[in-house]
């Protein structure tokens, strides 16, 4: 099992209100905080070959508002925490593909219900974020 896993962070439905230049700047600027602040190994505009409902044949061009990062697993709750602080009042919701195939989505409220969701996803090699505007009240 690898030390890290990748977290794809999905900012397109963030509410940024953001022309597609300065979206592609916000998520290089957001991927060097989480390295400077030591929450992820790696951070880097995705790429539609990475994401597995994205890949398509040849398909090598960049995801516009999704950040691809390498996280520690150790680190996986701190960052998911900072950003949670980073994005208050958004919707943190998380997907991944189970060993059965079956994709699990959970939204993130809390610590404690964010890692039972994780339980038994010991050996996951990749978690999608979508952040997302919170509901208009």
């Amino acid at each position: 099992m690898s030390d890290s896993l990748k977290l794809f962070i999905d900012l397109n439905e963030a509410g940024l209100d953001l022309e597609r230049e300065e979206l592609e700047q916000f998520s290089l600027d957001l991927g060097d905080e989480m390295q400077g602040g030591e929450l992820v190994e790696d951070a880097r505009l995705a790429r539609e070959e990475e994401l597995p409902d994205r890949a398509k044949s040849g398909a090598a061009a960049f995801i516009m508002g999704v950040l691809m990062t390498e996280v520690n697993r150790e680190n996986i709750k701190k960052a998911v925490d900072w950003l949670g602080i980073r994005f208050y009042g958004k919707t943190l919701t998380f997907s991944y593909e189970d060993a059965d195939g079956t994709t699990v989505k959970f939204d993130h409220r809390n610590q404690a219900e964010f890692e039972q969701a994780l339980q038994g996803a010991e050996r996951l090699a990749m978690l999608r974020l979508r952040i997302q505007q919170g509901a208009e009240e």
